[in-house]
């Protein structure tokens, strides 16, 4: 079997962990957290922005790192970063101290364990079939969403919201640690072996010759692709960090809004796999448009207020449209910067999509105690949505232009 696949069930696997707590399980501690400190749910999302902001100055590092330096070491530090922080989080004492220790810790394992060096070490190892290499690790993902937050449910009623975060680190650090550092290599040349072989025709990204930080900037695909995702990821993170919040609100139960997340994560599977396939055969404009009017439509059906076979058709399309963004993104990064800049062309990325990112969660947190409701939040968020889509008309796709 080609080694580019064991690649993919390492990333896989660390995204499992990662993202699968910091996107999928945070909405279940919420509530806990609140009661646990006695404060608002704004002061609650202050750990989110605070994670966004940190990411933002370590992305550009972890950028340039992961283009210089082997991605298995990079990714088995954040996994361990990850697992230290799950600690330090069971053991806070405050609410200051449990937004410090989540903004630094988090950011650090979302930057170095998270998406971006997964996308950087399979782009590197795959030519005709990247599209479905990436949506396959990104699966990863969602399986996280689903064991995860299922993990953290059973450990809440067992040992309360500290102690399912110490035994999550105990796993990672057990399980996941070994994993990734047994099968994750960043490139090729790192086992002796050459990148997948292209179908004819088939660029590798190679093409593009190597950008400087400046070159990057200064490139409008920079910008229209930066805008573009980060106004979607800050909708669809603003809002599922919410979901439990907004599911209780309707007066539906914990256990069925632990389900509505699982669904959300299992659509986002299928999104990626169906995505992913289609991305190395169509325009990757429309894939990305086609993300973001399914986002649209479930922030809709959601500002319906609706009750819970709408509520859960609605959190199925959300799934679709985190899930498409993926792979999506990864292939356009290539596309447009090639390989020999990837890393760090997605690491100048980060600090813009936080900055779109962070305050997602203070306009949700704000606009909720302002108004006792997420409607008024998912309508603007929809139009956030659109003005966001307008950024990719003029997009250039230089080397896989589908």
């Amino acid at each position: 079997m080609f080694y580019g696949w064991y690649v993919v069930a390492g990333t896989f696997v660390s995204q499992l962990a990662v993202v699968g707590f910091f996107s999928y399980s945070i909405s279940l501690l919420t509530p806990l957290i609140r009661e646990e400190f006695g404060v608002s749910l704004e002061q609650v999302m202050y750990s989110l922005t605070a994670g966004i902001f940190t990411g933002m100055i370590l992305q550009p590092l972890a950028g340039v790192m992961l283009d210089r330096y082997p991605v298995r070491w990079i990714i088995a530090a954040g996994t361990l970063m990850f697992a230290a922080g799950l600690w330090a989080l069971a053991n806070s004492s405050s609410i200051a101290q449990y937004i410090v220790i989540f903004g630094l810790t988090m950011a650090a394992a979302n930057a170095f364990a998270g998406i971006p060096p997964s996308q950087v070490s399979i782009s590197r190892w795959f030519t005709s079939s990247r599209g479905k290499a990436l949506g396959i690790s990104a699966v990863g993902t969602s399986v996280g969403g689903i064991v995860v937050p299922g993990l953290v449910a059973w450990w809440l009623q067992t040992s309360g919201w500290r102690g399912a975060l110490e035994n999550l680190a105990l796993c990672t650090v057990l399980i996941v640690l070994p994993f990734v550092v047994l099968t994750i290599r960043g490139k090729p040349a790192d086992v002796g072996l050459l990148p997948e072989k292209g179908k004819p025709g088939a660029s590798a990204s190679t093409d593009v010759p190597e950008l400087t930080l400046k070159d990057i900037i200064r490139h409008p695909g920079y910008w229209q692709i930066g805008i573009s995702v980060g106004l979607m990821l800050s909708v669809y993170i603003s809002i599922l960090a919410n979901m439990a919040p907004y599911a209780a609100g309707l007066g539906v139960s914990a256990t069925r809004a632990s389900t509505l997340i699982m669904v959300v994560a299992i659509m986002g599977l299928l999104g990626k796999l169906a995505f992913g396939v289609a991305a190395d055969k169509v325009n990757l404009k429309i894939g990305l448009w086609a993300a973001m009017a399914l986002l649209v439509m479930a922030l809709l059906l959601m500002a319906t207020e609706p009750g819970y076979p709408l509520m859960l058709l609605a959190v199925g399309l959300l799934g679709l449209a985190s899930g498409g963004m993926i792979p999506v993104w990864g292939l356009l990064m290539a596309s447009v910067f090639g390989l020999v800049s990837y890393g760090r062309a997605m690491g100048l990325m980060g600090p813009l999509i936080s900055l779109l990112v962070m305050p997602g969660f203070t306009v949700t947190g704000r606009l909720y105690d302002a108004t006792g409701s997420y409607q008024l939040c998912l309508l603007a968020f929809s139009g956030v949505l659109v003005f966001g889509a307008l950024f990719l008309v003029p997009l250039k796709i230089s080397t896989l232009d589908h």
